[in-house]
């Protein structure tokens, strides 16, 4: 059984339709599937490799891939999955290497889990502060990011 599935279409970008051939994914979608690998998860796309079309943007937003996981996969494996997944994806931002005047990158994600889906939308920190707060047994709704 497959334990992740990216989904055609782009997390937080209503501009790209999620249905037609074919499919479209962020182009964000080919290092996500390698980050993943690199954890020992099964990873497919819901199309062919020659039914993918990737769209990028020059923007400071990072437009990761709608993700579903496997039955299996519990909330700790899932949570600890997305924060080393954006650990791993974005460069730190730390204080120290912030340019002043440059504003922090955002970040959409989209999860869904059997009947579960949560959309995060935020700076990193927040996303990252999120995907924490989950793995912590915090609060079903991580607070300030919307859900869907």
């Amino acid at each position: 059984m497959t334990e992740v599935l990216i989904k055609r279409g782009v997390s937080g970008l209503r501009s790209v339709p999620r249905s037609g051939t074919p499919g479209t994914y962020p182009y964000e979608a080919i290092k996500v599937a390698k980050l993943l690998r690199a954890e020992d998860l099964t990873v497919s796309f819901e199309d062919e490799k020659s039914d993918r079309e990737y769209v990028t943007h020059d923007a400071a937003e990072f437009w990761l891939p709608i993700l579903a996981f496997g039955a299996g996969i519990t909330s700790n494996i899932l949570s600890g999955v997305l924060v080393e997944l954006i650990k791993n994806y974005l460069p730190s931002r730390s204080g120290s290497d912030q340019q002043p005047g440059v504003e922090q990158p955002l970040l959409h994600l989209e999860v869904i889990r059997g009947d579960e889906r949560i959309v995060l939308d935020g700076s990193v920190q927040d996303v990252l502060t999120a995907a924490e707060q989950l793995r912590d047994g915090g609060p079903d709704e991580p607070q300030g990011l919307p859900h869907a």
